[in-house]
């Protein structure tokens, strides 16, 4: 819900940023903000024709010039799925660039996943030890009926 109130903030604060002509310009001229800029256009449909698929490809031009918001919005569309299959190592990467760009949203994001997927990890190692527990008593059982 974060994420598509701070699109919409972004959205209504991008006239500011020029027309769409201009920002497609600054994003042809590999501007990396205007990428992202105009992802965010076409991710919430303000002014355009609303596309998740040209977000994904704007928001990787400006992940790729290094522009770090740009990659948390990436990791964004694949954490969430959307317009893309939900994919936590492709959203990790991408989140991982942009703290490595000392973005700190990409950090908090990326260390978000880690933490579900160490939390994941735990009961699926508890999980195992149960049924490992649970194959145990059942031994015991069939040499208890033998007996």
């Amino acid at each position: 819900m974060k994420v598509i109130l701070l699109i919409t903030i972004l959205a209504f604060g991008l006239h500011a940023a020029g027309t769409l002509e201009e920002i497609q310009r600054s994003c042809d001229a590999d501007d990396g903000i205007s990428c992202t800029n105009l992802g965010i256009l076409y991710q919430v449909g303000k002014d355009i024709n609303k596309s998740n698929e040209k977000a994904k490809v704007y928001y990787g031009k400006a992940c790729k010039l290094k522009d770090a918001e740009g990659c948390v919005m990436l990791g964004d569309l694949f954490y969430y799925g959307e317009g893309v299959d939900q994919n936590n190592s492709e959203a990790k990467l991408y989140y991982d660039k942009a703290c490595k760009m000392s973005n700190k949203q990409g950090c908090k994001n990326l260390q978000k996943i880690k933490d579900e997927e160490k939390a994941l990890q735990e009961k699926k190692d508890e999980l195992k030890r149960l049924k490992q527990e649970q194959e145990e008593l059942l031994q015991e059982a069939d040499l208890l009926d033998k007996i």
